[in-house]
């Protein structure tokens, strides 16, 4: 069991934030998400949550500018009256506000705000007070008529939270997704602007580093874990939270949160129970809890998060005491779960301990993690029934899960394989995805006579079929099309096979490689007597066999001198034949047999299933030959040996088996003819037909040459970019490479090529040609900035790598403003300037007070604001707004644009 030591949000230790705190200081931000729902077509309903010191009442906010990702922005009011306040310096403030797009796309919202509260050991210590807090998500318009609608997963555990020296902490966002979407973490360096992350930012582990001192993110869970912490304050991390749909990344969100370490001596309470869950929708889950706590005469009280907590219909409780209790005591975790709760996502509901230590009030807790995945049932009673040239399939009807509160049962899914796979599925296991069956029908919910039934005419007599069936559930869009699909369990299996009353075909082996003397054996076998009818069917009977050239092709024709009559059935013999004279070089070749009855030959009884020689082709490259082959045959073939042809002992010998359809011959010598056949294994799995099925492909030869160019080099390209003296005539880019890794050969490389842009899409242009110990290259743009560049590798045979990863120098910051200045006269940081100022020919830079109104403007790229409005007055000590575009030397009509806050302290 993962152990979280926290301290309550309502009441967590005053001497930590009292001793920080001071009324004047304008920092506060503490931390915070974006999240939104879409409310219409191209509406969203978009909530910004932050965390902030209640103390900070100069930088308390009552509004914050969102910028929607479209080019508009919108100062967005509290929506929860003054903020609600936790306690002991920590306000919760939320901003709601709606916004219609003008059209479907992929958008991101922002929101910046001076300044983090100070304090922070890893951002920019000491000074995290001077780094503004910023917030993004980026989200894309679906088609909500075929993909329904997209709204942000809603994180039911706050960001702030706490730890013990020494001792494991462990955080999980509890990230819950209404539409069912699948979820994905990314740790990330903190932001302070859009693809601008925090100055001097250390991960935890790395304050005071060392082998107790590790963190870890799991990717699919959200999981945080930092194994020790080595020293007592407070931390700030921040993850990336993506979101997929069928694949897709529909939407990602930044989580900026806060870690308190504490140096106590106080223990966490504990929480016994099973921790992961499996259950068939509609049943009850009953989870017993055993809460107690190692510090004596503490008491206890638990609290539930989750997404089985915030269902529409019968959602999950907790039964047992109500607020803090004398320890230890018992609780159930309860959930009737529905229909309606299947998911292909677990669902995590956290059961959280917290005692007493803190004035009675709160203290450290633990957090009891309960996995549960809800299943769809499988159906039941499923049975099969063969007639002449179809199966029926059919299964119990009503299923258990076909009505629903929210119409989420969508069909069934029908799933074949030739021949039985008898698995048993674990209890936990949904779907037939690896199993080797093949989706026949989909989505269906044809009943007949009180039976779902399911029809299967593309069969072939004498096979086996098997079937399963899975129930199918998902969501719908406006327009009626299913999304976010999910599987049940599913059924047993059931097989029924189609009657062998016609001949199979049981060789198709090439014998000879020639373009005009090529051969191929054939043999097939009669017609199982208890399927044929001879009495309706009466001899004589006659074979007669077809071939086609080609693989699996249907234009046949009979083979002269391969029609065989019989007078009786009982004088069939089994019957072969070797195809003479073929070009089995250039050609596969394809077989069928045509079965008479009644001495009638205008009209065939039926044809045998069609079966073709093995085609093996080789693609050459370095010192390896990559062997593939095909075969379209009614058995299942299941092996296949690799023969190389040995020039010492004139023989084929062999070197190798896989049951792949390909095979890689590697260490061979460039140049050197080499020469292969496959011969492969089959089987029909029927009762009676001969086992092992042998044939041989064609030989083919082929000889290694050098295809394959050199690793690709990886690239890095840096500068002086902090450096904000240096003028723009010494500006240079430093580029470095190492070689990298994979499916290549660096042997034979002979040199590198560099190639340059002034952006990413180009075009690129050759630059320089380096030697091939070359490991750096120093180039001097003209302008200083948007150089972007490409490395590639030629080896001596003029192999040249695709050119490799495009890295750019454009991010090189050249414009950077403060967030706040002192306009009182003492001569210090009197005037509002840029920090850098590099490469600049003019600005368009407007400030705005609280109410929207222009208080002043220049174009001077030096902007010395002194803290008077356009008419010479003295502005008061507040935040205010500025929106900037800045133009470059060399930028004539597009400038790039910056907006934020400022904040003028006298």
């Amino acid at each position: 069991m993962f152990r979280i030591f926290q301290i309550g949000l309502p009441g967590f230790l005053l001497v930590f934030f009292f001793a920080q705190a001071s009324p004047l200081m304008a920092t506060h931000n503490r931390a915070g998400e974006i999240t939104f729902e879409q409310i219409g077509p191209l509406t969203l309903k978009v909530t910004i949550t932050t965390y902030t010191k209640s103390s900070s009442v100069a930088a308390d906010r009552d509004s914050l500018l969102i910028e929607w990702g479209d080019g508009s922005s919108q100062v967005v009011p509290r929506s929860n009256g003054r903020g609600q306040e936790l306690g002991n310096d920590i306000k919760l403030n939320l901003y709601i506000a709606e916004h219609t797009y003008p059209g479907r796309s992929t958008y991101t919202l922002r929101m910046t705000d001076p300044n983090r509260n100070g304090g922070i050991l890893n951002l920019n210590p000491p000074s995290s007070d001077a780094i503004q807090f910023f917030l993004e998500t980026q989200f894309t318009f679906l088609n909500q008529q075929f993909q329904g609608s997209n709204s942000s997963p809603v994180l039911l555990q706050p960001p702030i939270d706490f730890g013990i020296l020494g001792q494991p902490f462990v955080h999980n966002p509890n990230a819950y997704d209404p539409d069912g979407d699948s979820l994905a973490y990314e740790l990330i360096v903190p932001q302070q602007g859009p693809g601008e992350v925090v100055p001097n930012y250390f991960f935890p582990n790395q304050i005071a580093p060392g082998a107790n001192n590790n963190i870890s993110l799991n990717s699919r869970t959200g999981e945080f874990r930092w194994d020790s912490p080595q020293r007592a304050g407070e931390y700030s991390i921040a993850m990336r939270i993506y979101e997929f749909r069928n694949g897709q990344l529909i939407s990602s969100m930044i989580r900026d949160m806060q870690i308190l370490i504490l140096d106590r001596d106080n223990r966490p309470p504990t929480v016994e129970g099973i921790e992961n869950h499996c259950i068939i929708a509609g049943n009850t889950l009953n989870v017993s809890l055993f809460v107690n706590d190692p510090d004596q005469g503490q008491r206890v009280r638990i609290q539930p998060f989750g997404g089985p907590f915030v269902q529409n219909f019968s959602p999950a409780e907790i039964i047992g005491p109500v607020g803090f209790t004398e320890v230890p005591f018992d609780a159930l975790f309860q959930w009737n779960t529905l229909c309606d709760h299947i998911s292909g996502q677990n669902y995590t509901a956290i059961i959280r301990a917290e005692d007493n230590f803190l004035n009675g009030q709160s203290g450290l807790s633990t957090l009891k993690v309960l996995n549960i995945k809800v299943l769809g049932d499988s159906p039941k009673d499923v049975t099969a029934e063969a007639s002449e040239d179809l199966i029926e399939v059919s299964w119990e009807d009503p299923y258990s899960c076909e009505f629903t509160e929210t119409d989420y049962f969508r069909g069934f899914d029908v799933w074949r394989k030739i021949n039985s796979n008898p698995f048993v599925p674990d209890f936990c296991e949904t779907g037939m995805q690896n199993r080797g069956y093949t989706k026949v029908g989909s989505l269906l919910r044809s009943s007949v006579a009180g039976r779902y039934v399911f029809v299967d005419r593309d069969v072939e007599r004498g096979k086996t079929y098997c079937y399963r069936i899975v129930a199918v559930f998902g969501r719908l869009t406006p327009a009626g099309f299913p999304y976010n699909l999910v599987e049940g369990k599913p059924s047993l299996e059931v097989c029924e096979q189609l009657v062998r009353d016609v001949p199979f075909p049981l060789n198709v082996d090439v014998r000879e490689t020639d373009q005009e003397e090529g051969s191929i054996y054939i043999r097939w076998t009669l017609p199982d007597p208890l399927d044929l009818d001879t009495l309706q069917n009466p001899g004589p009977y006659t074979y007669e066999l077809e071939r086609s050239t080609g693989l699996g092709t249907e234009d046949f024709t009979p083979l002269e001198g391969t029609r065989n009559s019989y007078p009786f059935f009982q004088s069939i013999v089994d019957t072969v034949f070797l195809d003479e004279s073929l070009n089995t070089v250039e050609n596969p070749y394809t077989y069928r047999i045509a079965f008479y009855t009644e001495g009638n030959m205008d009209q065939p009884y039926g044809y045998s299933p069609t079966a073709s020689s093995v085609r093996l082709n080789l693609v050459a490259s370095d010192r390896r030959i990559t062997l593939q082959w095909l075969a379209a045959v009614p058995w299942e073939n299941y092996d296949y040996a690799i023969f190389r042809w040995n020039e010492d002992e004139m023989r084929f010998d062999s070197i190798g088996k896989t049951q792949q359809l390909f095979y890689n011959d590697t260490g061979l010598t460039n140049e050197k003819n080499y020469c292969y056949k496959i011969k492969t294994f089959g089987q029909y799995g029927i009762e009676g037909l001969p086992y092992p099925l042998i044939n041989f492909s064609q030989e083919i030869c082929g000889f290694p040459i050098d295809t394959v160019p050199p690793c690709p080099p990886v690239l890095t390209v840096s500068n002086e970019c902090s450096n904000s003296q240096l003028a723009g005539e010494v500006f240079t880019n430093l580029l470095q490479w190492r070689l990298g890794q994979g499916d290549c050969i660096n042997e034979d490389l002979a040199f590198f090529r560099v190639y340059y842009a002034q952006n990413r899409q180009g075009p690129f242009a050759l630059l320089e040609q380096l030697e091939a110990t070359s490991r750096d290259y120093i180039h001097r743009p003209d302008l200083g900035f948007k150089s972007c560049y490409a490395l590639t590798a030629v080896d001596s045979l003029g192999n040249e790598t695709p050119l490799g990863e495009i890295v750019c120098a454009e991010e090189c910051p050249d414009y950077i403003l403060p967030n706040t200045f002192t306009p009182n006269g003492d001569g210090s940081n009197d005037l509002f300037r840029p920090i850098l100022n590099r490469f600049i020919k003019r600005v368009e830079f407007k400030v705005y007070n609280r109410w929207g109104n222009l208080v002043f403007e220049t174009r001077d790229p030096a902007l010395n604001w002194n803290g008077l409005d356009s008419k010479g007055r003295a502005l008061d000590a507040a935040t205010y707004f500025y929106t900037c575009v800045f133009y470059r030397v060399g930028e004539e009509d597009a400038g790039t644009s910056l907006s934020g806050y400022i904040e003028l302290i006298k």
